[in-house]
């Protein structure tokens, strides 16, 4: 349905196109009609708002030679975008002191062999927003992206794309920004789908703003591949097939490695968030 109402005010929009452009009067009156519009349709729903913002990136990258249309998505994404950042930064202030609580709980075992650049926050923001429109980690997102494809900013020659997901097929080569946007969703409705699969036997909860070191390793067992064991008496646990995967640079255990696995790796975001984002 969300997709139906924004393509019908998109299609009326295109009417009285011009190539060469300027806006009037009419069309700051019409863009203020919209975004009331948008607001209506989104109330304080950060989600459906993000999946509009969504929308209209795409929209723009397919019409940019459009300077009227081009003009309206603009001002519209801006909007909604500037309402989510706004309850997002509300939500930083009120998590800090949960997430740092955690970061010092799990931070002493980091390893000191790995020399890689500790990149991969290129792109931060966006991450960051669309992480908290769908309340999901922003630094679980950024090291499960840095484990499979190390976040360089292009398409695999797989098709898997950024987060290697094998049941998609994003094509080769270079990626845009609406795209990009696009594998991230996929890959939070893809761990979330997974969480769903094995709610009956594992305990999951990861979202924006807390989060257990039990559901990262997890997170990490159900997206490489693991073993779940246990009953319903004692209860289930998931165990990494690959456990340098969840731990590599992680406690003499898993010293040597040259890259970062999930867990040290997001707590690695998770400092740089705490000490440059709040």
């Amino acid at each position: 349905m969300k997709k139906i109402v924004t393509l019908l005010f998109l299609i009326w929009l295109f009417f009285g196109l011009s190539s060469a452009y300027e806006p009037t009067s009419q069309d700051i009156a019409q863009v203020k009609i919209l975004k009331t519009q948008l607001d209506t349709i989104t109330t304080w729903n950060m989600k459906d708002k993000w999946d509009f913002y969504a929308q209209l990136k795409t929209l723009q990258e397919q019409f940019s030679w459009y300077e009227q249309l081009n003009y309206y998505l603009n001002e519209l994404w801006i909007n909604l975008i500037t309402q989510v950042n706004t309850e997002k930064v509300k939500s930083k202030a009120t998590s800090k002191t949960a997430k740092q609580d955690f970061f010092n709980q799990w931070s002493g075992w980091f390893s000191q062999e790995i020399t890689v650049a500790d990149s991969c926050t290129w792109w931060y923001n966006t991450m960051d927003s669309i992480s908290f429109a769908n309340n999901f980690p922003t630094a679980l997102m950024i090291s499960t992206r840095y484990r499979e494809t190390s976040c360089w900013f292009y398409m695999p020659n797989n098709g898997d794309g950024p987060f290697q997901i094998l049941s998609k097929d994003y094509g080769t080569g270079q990626i845009s920004e609406a795209k990009f946007i696009q594998t991230m969703q996929d890959f939070i409705d893809f761990s979330k789908a997974k969480y769903l699969q094995y709610k009956t036997k594992l305990w999951i909860s990861l979202t924006y703003t807390w989060y257990s070191w039990t559901g990262l390793i997890y997170h990490a067992a159900l997206y490489n591949g693991g073993i779940i064991t246990g009953n319903t008496t004692s209860g289930y646990v998931a165990t990494p097939i690959n456990p340098r995967y969840a731990f590599d640079g992680y406690g003499q255990e898993y010293s040597g490695a040259v890259k970062y696995g999930i867990l040290p790796k997001f707590l690695k975001v998770l400092d740089r968030e705490l000490k440059t984002n709040y």
